[in-house]
């Protein structure tokens, strides 16, 4: 799976990015400053970075010196709008960083996204159906694996980006930062199985329990609570939804692939 840095403030449309670039690509967030981004880039080594905002105080021309001069093989892509764009038209003359002017659609950035990386139409885009089946090497044959779906719906960015890369090697994993973005997930990828964040603001993991159980063709999917509230009360209280089970954060990938495991054995 291809990698990519993403930087911005961390802001709504920053965190729209990040929900769906992660549906195809393993996304890593990233301040906006120069030299947190030249050690994060020295880390992960990112396929692609993705600049979600002009509107960085000024830091942009640093942190275009830093990719143009220091790390000139990575494409970069700025998501901005034609205004923002029109003042740095030097750099664009560089075709290593390319401007993509807003308004940006799922299916344009994924397009924008397979260019850069230099993917082909032809081949299959990882996450973007979330195919139920894989394959894997068995004796010299292709055997086809059952691959359960996952949606993780959490409205911190970071804790997707942990949960994902905790269930990536054996689940197909989407993810949603809100319980309405979680209704409309639900319907199109028809999960097998839904960790909700039970501390969202607005729509709430109980709320989007509700709505989830209101609707006959999603009833049924087993759903795990996340929290990072340890009281009595409080833990009570989630328990008394009825879910399938609980987490409290942060998560421990053991303890949580072993209990996903365990619903999945129980269907």
């Amino acid at each position: 799976m291809k990698k990519i840095l993403l930087t911005g403030k961390l802001d709504r449309t920053t965190e729209s990015l990040y929900a769906c670039l992660s549906e195809r690509f393993h996304v890593q967030l990233c301040v906006e400053q120069p030299e947190i981004i030249r050690g994060m880039i020295k880390i992960i080594k990112p396929d692609l970075v993705i600049i979600s905002s002009m509107d960085l105080d000024g830091v942009e021309t640093e942190i275009f010196d830093l990719l143009w001069k220091s790390f000139s093989r990575i494409p970069v892509l700025v998501i901005c709008t034609e205004e923002e764009c029109s003042h740095y038209p030097g750099y664009f003359e560089n075709p290593q960083i390319e401007a993509f002017i807003k308004p940006v659609s799922n299916i344009k950035l994924f397009s924008k996204c397979d260019e850069r990386l230099g993917i082909a139409e032809s081949e299959p885009a990882v996450g973007v159906n979330d195919p139920k089946d894989a394959e894997k090497e068995e004796n010299g044959l292709s055997v086809k694996v059952s691959r359960k779906t996952i949606l993780v719906v959490d409205d911190s960015p970071l804790a997707l980006r942990s949960v994902k890369a905790m269930l990536d090697d054996k689940y197909n994993v989407v993810v949603a930062t809100d319980g309405e973005k979680a209704i409309t997930m639900i319907h199109k990828k028809h999960p097998d199985l839904i960790l909700l964040d039970y501390e969202m603001p607005e729509m709430d993991g109980r709320m989007t329990l509700g709505k989830i159980r209101e609707d006959s063709t999603m009833a049924d999917i087993p759903v795990i609570f996340l929290t990072a509230v340890a009281d009595k009360e409080h833990i009570a209280a989630v328990l008394g939804l009825n879910p399938v089970g609980y987490f409290l954060k942060p998560l421990e990938r053991e303890k949580v692939l072993k209990a996903i495991d365990e619903v999945f054995v129980d269907k």
